[in-house]
């Protein structure tokens, strides 16, 4: 499948081939990323720092964005620190880092995202996965590695595969295990939790060994990652996680950008609020059309036909109708590949009906 090269964008739509499209796609699940605010901010912050920190934070690269961002990160998540990383995918190399200094073993979710095992593989950590959700594995691998210093990692959310991860148990488990618990938030962050929060919140989880990542990129619609857990453990992480001592940070106008897309996700309650009407929205519109819809209230609504050449003829039809409804290729995913149709704060009524119309023209239309 050709790869699609955007020429233009906005919070719900894309311009391809020089038609603009409905776009439900990508994980601005906030629709922050044209915010005016944000982009205003980010717009300063170029003026004032230029494009790049052109150094390491612990060198000459760190500037006042960088550290307000980690501090409001903290304050909202309700952890003893934060630190930012270059993205997400650093963001799990810096963890991993820090947690091989006193474990040895890693026990990873078979499903969670390639860089918790790229991570946890090249931190020279002992991995093994379980399968899916499997807690009973899980307390097996655990009992049987009694004597080890173990790390369970996994992530909050699995989009694609439509359900959150079962956190408290996770947590249970590692706390019989005395083991470390490292959580990839990257699709709870803006998306679960009571107030949008994210895994922490959802779960009510805190204590010295839960460790998150996550990104700024998603639902905070800017771009990075980061480190949240306890003080002591961040300033570790300071000391001597080569992923963030050997990086340039991103760049201050970017965690000014992010620091306002924080204030805009969860001090106005109304984006939350829409993002789940329109998910709630989409999933009766998915119900009424017979496709599968997630097993919790999630934005991603994830769905494969029976055949490769059904599914591009679907492609094909919505993109005619004016609708970019991404047909996703993944290594590991189904051999015809899927739809990953993803619900924004930002999507308009009248949007989100015209995605569901489109919808059922084209799976009519292309038997």
């Amino acid at each position: 499948m050709a790869r699609l090269t955007l020429q233009a964008s906005r919070a719900t739509a894309v311009t391809l081939e020089g038609r603009e499209l409905a776009y439900f796609g990508g994980c601005g699940y906030l629709g922050l990323a044209h915010h005016p605010r944000v982009v205003e901010a980010l717009t300063v912050g170029l003026a004032r720092y230029g494009v790049s920190s052109g150094a390491a934070r612990e060198t000459t690269g760190n500037a006042a964005p960088h550290e307000q961002l980690e501090l409001e990160l903290a304050r909202r998540l309700d952890v003893g620190a934060s630190l930012l990383l270059p993205e997400g995918y650093t963001a799990n190399f810096a963890a991993a880092q820090v947690l091989a200094g006193d474990h040895d073993l890693a026990l990873i979710d078979e499903h969670s995202h390639a860089s918790l095992f790229d991570a946890a593989s090249a931190a020279r950590l002992d991995v093994r996965s379980f399968p899916h959700g499997d807690l009973s594995s899980l307390r097996t691998l655990c009992s049987a590695a009694r004597g080890r210093r173990i790390v369970i990692a996994s992530d909050t959310v699995f989009p694609s595969l439509g359900h959150i991860a079962p956190l408290r148990e996770l947590a249970f488990c590692a706390e019989d295990a005395q083991a470390a618990l490292w959580l990839d938030d990257c699709h709870g962050l803006g998306v679960i939790g009571a107030h949008g929060l994210g895994a922490l919140e959802h779960a009510n989880l805190k204590g010295g060994r839960v460790v998150l990542t996550a990104t700024l990129s998603k639902a905070l619609g800017c771009y990075g990652g980061f480190l949240a857990a306890d003080s002591a453990w961040i300033e570790r992480a300071r000391a001597t996680a080569q992923a963030y001592l050997g990086t340039t940070p991103i760049p201050p106008a970017l965690a000014a950008a992010a620091c306002v897309a924080l204030e805009l996700a969860f001090d106005q309650v109304e984006l939350i609020g829409r993002l789940r009407a329109n998910t709630a929205l989409v999933r009766a519109g998915f119900e009424r059309l017979e496709l599968p819809v997630p097993d919790d209230d999630l934005p991603v609504f994830a769905f494969a036909l029976e055949s490769r050449a059904r599914m591009d003829a679907v492609f094909a039809d919505l993109c005619a109708r004016g609708i970019l409804a991404p047909l996703i290729r993944y290594p590991g995913g189904p051999a015809q590949g899927n739809f990953r149709i993803v619900v924004s704060a930002a999507h308009s009524l009248e949007e989100l009906e015209h995605l569901l119309d489109a919808l059922r023209s084209s799976l009519r239309g292309n038997p």
